[in-house]
């Protein structure tokens, strides 16, 4: 063979480098290829798993509204339903219903707003329920300018149900610790109400302690927890109510007049 047409090392090692780039790309490739695809398989189980949450939290919610529907219509706690509740859309609820709580949130109490608590059970109004006194803690806008009024009204228990006439009021600055309210006796029943003034309470917390000043749950309220499912989703809602509509804050007010308050009508005075 001449010397022309055998192959040099110089061109075998192109050969080779050409070959060894394209393994390098065509791995390059495949290696993105398969990501792409576990991002857009990841995506669409992402997707569907967001979907199915959505169609789980209205299971939930289905479980909240049957428990507030049960409770207007007999006026009396909802049952706990361990077992799914099945649904025709193939979904399932469950739900556990508590008449006490550890602590109450009320959220928000805007300025010369009330909150009422009911420190007794509903279903036992003659029952005596240990409270000594109530923790009340919160935060507000104006560094510390806010007031705590509390009033407080309270009846013996047992026997019949007797109304103490006189309601104490008391008027409470802000503090850091929060504000204690103490039971004048621990084993009669009280409602309490808080009034808001000179700016709006938030992130308002309520903790009660028995009479030897360990916290003790507190009563008159409704704690209702469902549970959603759909394939492979759960969903969970909370929700809380008073077990009694509170009085409105109108009753905070009198008004006097030596004059007839009279709608429509004529207005005597002596």
């Amino acid at each position: 063979m001449p010397a022309s047409a055998r192959p040099t090392r110089t061109a075998t090692r192109e050969r080779g480098a050409v070959l060894l780039l394209s393994l390098f790309v065509m791995s390059g490739v495949t290696i993105a290829a398969v990501g792409m695809s576990a991002l857009i398989i990841g995506s669409l189980q992402q997707s569907r798993v967001i979907d199915n949450a959505i169609i789980a939290y209205y299971a939930a919610e289905t479980g909240i509204e049957d428990a507030i529907y049960r409770a207007r219509l007999t006026g009396s706690l909802p049952t706990t339903l361990s077992s799914p509740q099945s649904l025709s859309s193939g979904t399932s609820w469950t739900r556990t219903v508590t008449d006490r709580e550890s602590v109450i949130y009320p959220g928000v109490i805007a300025e010369d707003g009330t909150y009422e608590i009911a420190l007794y059970d509903p279903d036992a109004p003659t029952a005596a329920q240990n409270i000594g006194r109530v923790l009340v803690t919160w935060e507000d806008d104006c560094s510390g300018c806010t007031v705590l009024q509390s009033n407080l009204v309270g009846w013996t228990s047992g026997g019949a149900v007797l109304w103490d006439p006189n309601a104490e009021t008391a008027l409470h600055t802000w503090n850091a610790s929060g504000v204690s309210l103490t039971m004048p006796d621990p084993s009669r029943l009280y409602r309490l109400r808080l009034h808001a003034l000179e700016g709006r309470m938030r992130n308002v917390q309520i903790r009660a302690y028995d009479g030897s000043n360990v916290q003790t749950t507190l009563p008159g309220r409704i704690r209702v927890d469902s549970v959603g499912s759909y394939a492979n989703v759960r969903q969970r809602i909370t929700a809380t109510m008073p077990r009694n509509v509170p009085l409105s804050g109108i009753f905070d007010f009198v008004i006097f007049s030596e004059c007839s308050l009279v709608k429509g009508g004529a207005i005597g005075c002596p």
